[in-house]
């Protein structure tokens, strides 16, 4: 079922409820529901409130809650009288200067209006057509959020036509240049065979990495993939994960001194 939740990464609204993953997850998420995104496909928690709960809720917060309404109304009004205030913003509407800065060549500024443009697609087709555009230019120029938004979109297929290999492309790129939602998305590939060979060792390459870089949805990824792999395939996978400097052998145990060096003889000894 849809809600007006909407996606905190491309900012789509409508976004549908998604199944807990464990009861660990939803223990230790009092309060929150995971959703799913139908535009990116990218899977979120956020705050519910439970079915029902209006009904029961005491008299004291509905009269709080009407306060606060009036309060916000009354703001309203001030600001709109005041001829010093700021404009209002429309955070769903590409403002002039964002405009005018991706088109200085300004690279967050294309992928902020790239990101606006794709918010705003559901109701104008030509505008999720602009989006693209933007996402290109600024992944081109090594945006990896607009790499990551890219590649999310050639998957789902949704506002462009579905391109796997595309989708492996940017998603992969923004792997390989470090950014850890990037790594998951092309560890769900490599998972799923989205683009690629299906490859239980390299998904849990790429989740490994994104788990270090501090993102739990790699490290939820990565412990579960980890449960389909042998003793020898998790040594290999964690081995790929680390960097090769670091698997180099030691030149000397921990807490000694390297040999020294001979010396040669001075002339004349």
């Amino acid at each position: 079922m849809s809600t007006s939740v909407c996606c905190p990464s491309c900012t789509a609204a409508a976004c549908r409820k998604s199944r807990w993953r464990s009861h660990e997850e939803r223990a230790a998420h009092p309060g929150m529901h995971p959703f799913r995104c139908p535009a990116c496909g990218d899977r979120f928690l956020a705050p519910v409130h439970p079915q029902g709960s209006g009904r029961r809720w005491p008299m004291w917060a509905a009269v709080g809650a009407a306060a606060a309404v009036a309060a916000i109304l009354a703001a309203t009004v001030i600001i709109a009288f005041d001829e010093d205030a700021p404009p209002a913003v429309d955070t769903a509407t590409t403002s002039t200067s964002t405009r005018a800065a991706a088109e200085d060549g300004d690279v967050e500024a294309q992928f902020r209006l790239g990101r606006a443009l794709l918010a705003e697609a559901g109701s104008d087709a030509r505008k999720g057509e602009e989006a693209g555009n933007w996402l290109k230019r600024a992944a081109g120029a090594g945006h990896t959020g607009a790499m990551v938004l890219l590649g999310k979109r050639y998957r789902s297929g949704i506002g462009t036509p579905q391109n796997f290999e595309l989708a492996a492309r940017w998603l992969g790129e923004a792997a390989r240049a470090g950014d850890p939602e990037g790594m998951v998305e092309f560890g769900r590939l490599y998972r799923s065979g989205i683009g690629v060979e299906p490859d239980a060792v390299e998904a849990y390459v790429w989740f490994n990495r994104a788990a270090a870089a501090m993102n739990m949805e790699g490290v939820h990824e990565r412990d579960s993939v980890a449960l389909k792999l042998n003793p020898e395939d998790l040594r290999r996978a964690q081995a790929l994960s680390i960097d090769e400097a670091e698997l180099a052998p030691a030149t000397a145990e921990p807490g000694t001194a390297a040999p020294a060096e001979p010396v040669a003889p001075a002339a004349g000894d």
